[in-house]
């Protein structure tokens, strides 16, 4: 009888080991990052704000701060949220399980589409990615559209392989139809998986199977025609999301193929994590090498991936879903797996010498992978803690007097708002600073809304611009010209300011 060493044995190979260590690594460097338990920064801080303070059913109403993300993923953190309470662990614990489970489904999509070094690099450099790794462990929605995406690209190759079922068409309706509701990007991915599913079954003269994957298709229609009805369409015609995402829109004129190429290899750097020294033409050489590569074997997951960033693009030439940035998270798997493969297609002229090949890929693939692994490991020993606000919220509670006021700089507004019921200070005498960086003489009005107080905090978080920064100057100038500056704290490593004036005392 087969012991289950024995049968183990086949499979401990280098590339079972490789991927072992890539996935430990890519879990390690995330529950670092989550046991850190950093306070949120600005978005977080805003959406967690809409989360704790609306039922279930108010969250359906468009989100305060000009915040959007999937009402499925709302209602899904407001649920752990209410069962666990109301703290930074609880609020980010699904997206947290979320990007550990993508490594998983992505070493198991590898295996079914590229050869070992290729795989190993596309699972370390996403196990290593420092922005998979940081929205991975926050109150936001992108690594639950990275897992998600990963789901259905292996669904739909299980359903490559076989005939479908009854049984398999109600599976693949209800899971296309949940994912739209908990993954902005899904329907991009399930318009290119339900035209290939589609497609294939014609070419095939299987019309049951075409008849049964077009009416799947039109339930995940409806469903998403459902949700555009009650969220989607208030995000669309947000004026503030459109202007802010505006770079990431695709220009209808003669620059469109430059500007979407340029917006493709931007994905490989942020959200994809690999280094700026490495150019860009080399990564787009070896994407559109694996990509052919791929097209040959996998013909299927090709035309799905490649729809995806297709009906992507065209939504971007509508304003109405980014090209780029952390909103292309979702692409990311897809782009380091035809990346992989590229690596791969350069040992095939070594065939007669395949020790010299395997030698140049792994090299090829370290060289890529380096940046991304070395800032991952320096990011989990120093973490950066530039908006973290905890340390200054507990020194404000520790020093705040009854009738003090405490001034909010505008970026400090949704951070202090989450915290402050934390630290005691809900009921604090406070004043909301309004945004006047085009025209700063506006700040001054503020300030001298606020002379004759004996006791005025100041407090700036989330200077994560330069444009913030001056704003912080220009208004310490002009209170120095109202009164004195009595104390100041700014906790070692974050980029935020308390300052104490007394605005009685001219100088």
């Amino acid at each position: 009888m087969t012991s289950f060493f024995q049968r183990l044995r086949p499979r401990f190979s280098f590339e079972y080991a490789a991927a072992l260590l890539a996935i430990g690594f890519g879990l390690a460097l995330r529950f670092r990052q989550y046991s850190l338990n950093l306070s949120f920064w600005l978005d977080e801080a805003m959406l967690a704000l809409n989360i704790v303070n609306r039922n279930f059913g108010e969250l359906v109403r468009p989100l305060d701060y000009d915040q959007g993300a999937p009402l499925g993923f709302l209602w899904i953190v407001k649920a752990v949220e209410s069962v666990l309470g109301n703290h930074e662990y609880s609020l980010r614990l699904f997206t947290f399980l979320a990007g550990c489970l993508s490594l998983f489904a992505l070493w198991w999509l590898v295996r079914q589409l590229i050869r070992p070094v290729g795989g190993v690099f596309a699972l370390l450099v996403f196990a290593s990615s420092r922005y998979l790794v940081s929205y991975g462990t926050q109150v936001k929605q992108y690594a639950v559209d990275v897992t998600v995406t990963l789901l259905l690209y292996l669904l739909g190759l299980s359903l490559f392989k076989k005939n479908a079922q009854a049984k398999d068409y109600w599976l693949l309706g209800f899971l296309g139809a949940l994912s739209v509701w908990v993954s902005h990007a899904a329907v991009f991915t399930l318009g290119g998986l339900g035209l290939v599913l589609i497609g294939a079954a014609a070419l095939k003269k299987n019309w049951r199977s075409t008849l049964y994957y077009g009416l799947v298709s039109v339930f995940w229609a409806l469903n998403f025609a459902a949700l555009y009805l009650i969220q989607y369409r208030s995000l669309a015609a947000n004026t503030y999301l459109t202007n802010f995402w505006a770079d990431y829109f695709m220009p209808l004129s003669i620059s469109a193929p430059a500007w979407a190429v340029d917006r493709l290899g931007g994905l490989f750097y942020n959200p994809g994590g690999l280094g700026l020294d490495v150019p860009s033409v080399l990564i787009l050489v070896l994407f559109l090498a694996g990509l052919i590569s791929l097209l040959i074997r996998e013909r299927r997951w090709v035309w799905v991936f490649t729809l995806s960033l297709l009906f992507t693009l065209a939504a971007s030439s509508l304003d109405k879903y980014p090209f780029g940035g952390r909103m292309g998270m979702f692409a990311v798997p897809g782009l380091l797996i035809c990346l992989g493969e590229g690596i791969e297609v350069l040992r095939r002229p070594f065939a007669s010498k395949p020790a010299l090949g395997l030698v140049g890929a792994l090299l090829l693939a370290g060289v890529l992978a380096y940046g991304s692994l070395s800032f991952s490991v320096e990011l989990a020993f120093r973490p950066k803690l530039t908006e973290n606000i905890a340390p200054t919220m507990a020194f404000l509670k520790s020093n705040y007097r009854a009738g003090d006021v405490i001034y909010l700089y505008r970026t400090s507004i949704p951070a202090f708002r989450y915290y402050a019921p934390k630290h005691g200070l809900e009921n604090a005498k406070i004043f909301d600073g309004a945004d006047f960086h085009q025209n700063r003489a506006g700040y001054q009005s503020e300030l001298n809304q606020l002379a004759g107080n004996k006791r005025v905090w100041f407090l700036f978080s989330h200077l994560t611009d330069f444009e913030y920064v001056d704003d912080r100057d220009y208004i310490v100038a002009y209170a120095n010209q109202l009164g004195q500056k009595k104390r100041e704290f700014s906790d070692p490593g974050t980029g935020i300011n308390l300052f104490l004036y007394d605005l009685t005392e001219n100088p």
